[in-house]
């Protein structure tokens, strides 16, 4: 044990390296470690006076909220940007957060705004209400149907054309938000639904990469992005029941995203690939379409089967698992808009970006032994804690 004497200069000492190791890296694993390995090694400095205490806990307090160095500000915008699944929810939003704050000497301009949309006569008379005539001259609505190859080169040869045309730096970012949820029992889904849901949620994203990469790597300077849209806590997520199709391609696009990223590091491209990972997130037109999706699902699986034996046998869970989406309140969509501009212009970016407190909280879930893991998201959508009570007709 030290000396009464030097027990503050010696806990400041360590306080100060633990601060900043923990700004050093934006990871919340490592901070924890810091915690820990602060906790330890001020163990062995006498802790009797109360400045001592005090200053452990501000130290604590200071690992888990401090900034990294190496974000403390931000890239400026140039160029231009391409973001998918604009005609609602997530990528609507995010053009609109965009496009309202491209006027900010500060924060540097983009040149063009691509928004990619299934229907553009649509997105583009929503955007046109949202947004002032300055505003729009910043965006550039393209038709685009992620699982049509044809689609999907006619949209990044739109984009290479504007940029040769207007002399532009080149294209720095692709966001990608689109996608579908496919939900229903594993044991009747039809395989074509199955099908539409990976065309959708995860070749629609290899499309979009294998036809915009060579775009993004002719950018002027500076680091390039390839932002992908997961789903809750990421890989580590708990897998709830009636979720097959959805999260068989979120977790497909997961593993996508990381060995495309290891790819773009040793080819020295400088192109980071990062996962926005939302929990709820409302509002958005997911919950509306998966109400259709929903019905269409049945309906497959009737005509599938020959009888109502899927619905009979799993329709009471899946009321209640709507039931129960419908009550969660959700983090509000501006949050994944912020999350995306980190990703763009932050000089480190994370990899995954845990978006509501539902999201920060499922990799923790996960990582608990399986029987408890497993127990706690039944019991989250269907049983004692799940806002829509407990199912009725099922084990939980």
């Amino acid at each position: 044990m030290f000396d009464e004497s030097n027990e503050i200069p010696i806990k400041v000492g360590i306080s100060i390296l633990c601060l900043f190791l923990a700004g050093r890296f934006d990871n919340h694993f490592w901070r924890l470690v810091l915690i820990f390995l602060h906790s330890f090694l001020t163990s062995f400095v006498t802790a009797s006076s109360a400045t001592g205490m005090i200053l452990r806990v501000v130290t604590m307090i200071g690992i888990m909220y401090m900034p990294m160095f190496a974000n403390l500000s931000y890239m400026k915008r140039k160029g231009c940007v391409m973001i998918t699944g604009c005609d609602s929810g997530m990528g609507q939003a995010t053009v609109e957060y965009l496009a309202k704050s491209n006027d900010n000497p500060a924060k540097g301009t983009y040149e063009k705004i691509f928004a990619a949309c299934f229907n553009p006569e649509a997105a583009k008379e929503a955007f046109e209400k949202m947004l002032t005539p300055d505003q729009m001259k910043h965006v550039a609505v393209v038709p685009l149907d992620v699982t049509n190859d044809k689609s999907c080169k006619e949209a990044a040869k739109t984009v290479q054309s504007w940029i040769d045309e207007n002399s532009s730096e080149g294209l720095y970012g692709i966001v990608q938000y689109h996608g579908i949820a496919v939900n229903g029992p594993a044991a009747y889904i039809p395989l074509h639904m199955y099908e539409r849901q990976m065309q959708v949620n995860f070749l629609g994203n290899l499309r979009i990469v294998q036809g915009f990469l060579p775009i993004l790597k002719k950018r002027s300077d500076g680091p390039g992005r390839i932002v992908f849209t997961g789903t809750g806590g990421g890989p580590c997520s708990p897998c709830p029941p009636l979720l097959t199709p959805y999260m068989a391609s979120k977790f497909a696009i997961e593993g996508y995203c990381q060995s495309l990223r290891a790819e773009m590091y040793m080819t020295g491209s400088n192109i980071e690939c990062c996962m926005i990972n939302p929990g709820f997130v409302k509002p958005t037109m997911l919950m509306e379409e998966g109400k259709k999706l929903t019905d269409k699902m049945w309906k497959a699986c009737e005509e599938e089967q020959g009888s109502t034996v899927a619905k009979d046998e799993f329709g009471m869970l899946m009321d209640h698992f709507l039931k129960y989406s419908a009550l969660q309140p959700g983090t509000h969509v501006s949050e994944v808009s912020k999350a995306a501009e980190h990703a763009l212009l932050a000089p480190v970016p994370r990899s995954s970006y845990k978006i509501g407190i539902d999201s920060k909280l499922a990799p923790i879930v996960g990582m608990m032994p399986t029987g408890m893991r497993e127990t706690m998201a039944r019991h989250g959508m269907y049983g004692v804690l799940s806002p829509a009570g407990t199912v009725e007709g099922y084990k939980v």
